[in-house]
């Protein structure tokens, strides 16, 4: 049975909120020479970040041509349950061919049950105390081609009732609301197909919206009825990629993708009718598969243009306030833990930086992987659990 502690949790894609801040992280008075490793096992393959909930932690992986969900004890490292599924993916676009067969979508625990999205876009809700089938939906059966040419990689979202996921192709899908105990349809946005993007859920101006990119376009949709609130291309091509997560904050949403500019979109509506305006639009700073956190008037960034450089902009106007040399890769997570941040590397390094004003101050770093780390950190509490090339470890920060 899993022990929960809800304020400790990370049971979805960044965290609680959705936000890569971490709750109740206790920063260390010094930190440390080293980080202590609690345990590391191999599980295969995959881009998907891992989850904790309670005492248990659980993963998406591939193992030759099968993806496997795992359950896994956080004590011990050992697996309490799995589920295997063929999974046979092929792409002759070279972004595909070169990030592998690897899942990408990471799984969300939720009331008892686990929701995953395999390479292939076949989603599955499982007892994630059991590991046993609730319901499962083949988007292959819906959509002749089912997924975007580098995989699915959308992480779900629920609202209540309602789980959302976009399944299709990039020139044709559907932005579904299912029901989260039965996988039933309860509606769906038909249109462009997905990208790479995961939904947010906002309030903008008295209104609950869903916020997301498709293929070539972000917009808005009614969480009632899908109906389309307002909309805004950006356009994307077979090469680029929409992996940002929205950051949103009052009537403003920061948007960004694969060598396009960085921008904040202010929302309006007037007479029912919704408008899309730019705040600001930055050329400077473009985010590949790195989404931005946002603190107060502060919005830290990777850029994509250093390979992999962190930057601190300013949220009101978009000028890059500060920046590090850069050289940690395509894949660099940021983690916001009050007083200071912690970025992953694709080199496997954990870097500790402390907030100075508009500027960052490294303290410290960590090597936390021995290979390439694709995946995103999942953290509770002063645990880090890190996937990397096959592996999986969980690391302790002593408080």
């Amino acid at each position: 049975m899993i022990q929960k502690n809800s304020s400790l949790d990370w049971p979805q894609w960044r965290g609680p909120r959705r936000d890569a801040h971490v709750p109740g992280f206790k920063t260390p008075s010094k930190w440390p020479a080293q980080l202590s490793k609690q345990w590391s096992i191999n599980v295969g393959e995959g881009h998907s970040s891992p989850i904790i909930v309670g005492n248990r932690a659980f993963v998406i992986v591939r193992q030759g041509t099968d993806e496997h969900v795992l359950c896994v004890d956080m004590a011990t490292g050992k697996t309490l349950w799995k589920d295997v599924v063929a999974a046979p993916f092929d792409s002759v676009i070279f972004p595909a061919q070169r990030l592998g067969k690897s899942p990408r979508s990471t799984p969300l625990w939720h009331d008892g049950k686990l929701y995953t999205i395999g390479v292939n876009g076949l989603m599955t809700c499982f007892d994630a105390n059991k590991g046993s089938i609730l319901w499962r939906k083949d988007f292959s059966k819906q959509y002749s081609i089912p997924m975007p040419v580098c995989g699915a990689s959308l992480s779900p979202l629920i609202d209540g009732k309602k789980i959302y996921v976009h399944a299709g192709h990039e020139a044709t899908g559907s932005f579904l609301a299912l029901d989260k105990d039965t996988g039933k349809e309860l509606w769906a946005w038909k249109g462009e197909g997905p990208g790479y993007t995961s939904p947010q859920l906002a309030t903008i101006g008295g209104v609950r919206q869903l916020v997301t990119a498709s293929h070539n376009m972000w917009l808005g949709l009614s969480p009632e009825n899908g109906a389309q609130l307002w909309s805004l291309a950006n356009r994307q091509n077979m090469f680029n990629h929409n992996s940002i997560t929205p950051v949103i904050t009052g009537d403003t949403v920061l948007c960004g993708a694969n060598q396009r500019a960085t921008f904040a979109l202010k929302l309006s509506q007037s007479g029912g009718k919704w408008s899309t305006s730019k705040l600001w639009e930055s050329r400077d700073v473009t985010m590949s598969s790195s989404s931005p956190v946002l603190d107060g008037k502060r919005v830290y960034v990777v850029n994509e243009k250093r390979r992999g450089q962190v930057a601190v902009m300013d949220f009101a106007t978009g000028k890059v306030i500060w920046e590090c040399p850069g050289n940690k890769g395509e894949q660099v997570t940021i983690f916001d833990i009050g007083p200071s941040l912690l970025v992953s590397s694709q080199g496997g390094e954990l870097f500790v930086y402390q907030k100075m004003g508009d500027t960052l101050k490294e303290l410290a770093k960590y090597e936390v992987a021995d290979s390439a780390m694709w995946s995103s950190p999942a953290i509770s509490g002063n645990r880090l659990l890190v996937k990397g090339a096959s592996t999986l470890a969980l690391w302790n920060i002593p408080a």
